[in-house]
């Protein structure tokens, strides 16, 4: 009889709004157990073990280390806490989930991921959307080649700034997402910039962007972004102008792929083989197909309870305790976590040093003209 493999330990260190997510998921992983919470905050660290039932609670770090001895720690505190706190723990002897993003910036990513080196021991960072189903589904089409060569590849997302989270930080000049490096932009691209170098084949691609203000801020609140690679270009656009939406569309030689994190749906629109007028039939029956495909399998998925907004994240998950468990490679390798980290890098000096353009530009123009003064966008805090 096959000997069965131990549970992991796993505590979590950080009980804000994204730590629910985080247990929510792993409480539907058989290979894992939550076995305490820890935020320096007691009453958050109290109702978060009261809802998962979490048997342990701490506001000390060290203490629940030496109770508990948790094989994973998950941290979810905010980012500039990020890097020291993962090598504190990976010094300790634990494995090491990190929400994104993974630091604030290269340097900081170099060691930590030397240090988990040096621990022999693992660190994860939280891109969960490149194991979301629907991104799974596209990578495979991708494979079967549905739709060529991928030569393109458009990422967005939609934050408006009048949401829970986002209304806290325009509020607040305070606030810790203000002081990050790159801003609001920096709490929330990793996501639509990982899913474009996925995709991608260069390390570095050259960029061309910048970032603007809305008039009602005093803080960039809108990016855009492209990158030109040998083989592939990008695109990201970051707004607060549009709804909520997590869209990327990939382009193929011989057609194109959507995918759409929140209705959970993959849309092929492929070349038509039939000439003229008989295209205008043919197209849209193959979207009809598609629509009808992505349907039933949300019915299905439906009727299993199987439909989860963060379902990229247990998978992510499963997939980063089984490489702990036999010894393999993590799910993103430690050169993916640090290009991404390096490309944020990248983006924001970039924007820094147009903003610094554009306001020279714009004061030498206002200093040899009669026109009346206006105020320059501020850059990011």
């Amino acid at each position: 009889m096959k000997q069965q493999t131990p549970k992991l330990n796993v505590a979590l260190l950080g009980c804000g709004q994204i730590a629910d997510a985080h247990l929510s998921q792993i409480a539907r992983i058989e290979s894992a157990e939550v076995v305490a919470v820890c935020d320096i905050h007691e009453d958050l660290a109290y109702q978060a073990a009261a809802r998962f039932q979490i048997p342990h609670t701490y506001t000390d770090l060290d203490r629940m280390i030496e109770e508990v001895r948790p094989d994973v720690v998950h941290i979810t505190t905010p980012a500039h806490t990020h890097a020291d706190l993962t090598i504190k723990l990976l010094n300790l002897g634990c494995h090491v989930y990190v929400e994104k993003p993974f630091t604030l910036d290269a340097i900081e990513s170099a060691r930590v991921l030397a240090a988990a080196e040096l621990a022999n021991r693992s660190v994860c960072v939280g891109h969960d959307q490149l194991f979301d189903p629907m991104w799974m589904r596209c990578h495979a089409w991708i494979q079967q080649g549905l739709i060529g060569e991928v030569g393109h590849i458009e990422s967005i997302l939609g934050y408006p700034i009048a949401g829970n989270f986002g209304a806290l930080v325009a509020a607040n000049p305070n606030h810790w997402v203000r002081k990050l490096p790159g801003g609001l932009f920096q709490n929330t691209i990793s996501h639509p910039l990982y899913r474009i170098t996925d995709l991608m084949e260069d390390d570095q691609p050259e960029l061309i962007g910048n970032w603007y203000t809305q008039s009602d801020y005093d803080f960039p609140t809108e990016l855009q972004i492209s990158f030109q690679g040998r083989r592939q270009s990008g695109s990201l656009t970051f707004s607060t102008r549009i709804p909520p939406q997590r869209i990327t569309r990939i382009y193929g030689a011989k057609g194109t792929l959507e995918v759409d994190f929140d209705a959970q749906t993959v849309r092929l629109n492929s070349i038509a083989k039939l000439p003229g007028a008989f295209a205008k039939l043919e197209l849209p029956w193959k979207h009809f197909r598609n629509s009808i495909w992505n349907l039933s399998n949300n019915l299905w998925r439906f009727a299993k309870a199987d439909i989860h907004y963060f379902a990229g994240m247990k998978t992510l998950c499963e997939r980063f305790y089984e490489s702990i468990q036999t010894g393999s490679a993590p799910p993103i390798p430690p050169h993916e976590v640090h290009r991404v980290t390096l490309l944020m890098d990248r983006i924001f000096d970039h924007c820094r040093e147009q903003s610094l353009t554009n306001s020279t530009d714009k004061s030498n123009s206002a200093s040899t003209s009669d026109s009346t003064r206006f105020e320059e966008v501020p850059t990011c805090p």
